[in-house]
């Protein structure tokens, strides 16, 4: 069984910068949102689910049409918010669950129930690599240089190990 991630739509469109109030803007965020990730699902395993949610509801004003892709549209609806539903689901995926949201409230409800959690700056570079790498691979190029050591200069302990937290963070990025 694969990961499901599940991501905080919303919170992503903000987190790039792009969150506006006006409908017909916020609609074409969405639309463009679901089009990067109905792409970047495609390079990964087979077995993975992708669940996208947005605050509230479609209505008949909002021009909202989701065309598939890999990709689930769900709006939280009744439960209020994004944030309710992500928990939910991530209690009930437990740690097959890798949650895409830059609220640390959330984050830390979500890592109780054994999910992982990558902000959503992150994830949207991440998906940025990805393309970019799978476009390289395609026209047998190589993909840039990154840079091999991140990891500050004024670290204690052994020297060539990352810490525990950067560990965690790596290996749940391996698996997006």
């Amino acid at each position: 069984m694969g990961h499901i991630v599940l991501i905080d739509g919303y919170n992503v469109i903000g987190s790039e910068g792009r969150f506006r109030k006006d409908r017909d803007i916020l609609a074409r965020e969405r639309e463009n949102l679901i089009r990067r990730l109905s792409e970047y699902r495609s390079l990964l395993a087979p077995d993975t689910e992708i669940q996208l949610i947005f605050d509230g509801f479609p209505s008949d004003r909002d021009p909202f049409r989701h065309r598939g892709g890999g990709v689930t549209v769900l709006f939280s609806e009744e439960e209020g918010s994004a944030d309710a539903v992500i928990v939910r689901l991530s209690e009930r995926f437990g740690n097959r669950a890798i949650v895409v949201t830059s609220d640390r409230e959330v984050i830390l409800r979500v890592r109780q129930s054994g999910a992982q959690a990558v902000g959503a700056r992150e994830f949207m570079e991440r998906v940025g690599a990805r393309r970019t790498s799978a476009s390289h691979t395609i026209r047998n190029e190589k993909p840039e240089d990154e840079d091999e050591d991140p990891r500050p200069q004024t670290k204690k302990g052994n020297p060539r190990r990352l810490s525990k937290k950067e560990r965690a963070r790596r290996r749940t990025l391996l698996n997006l």
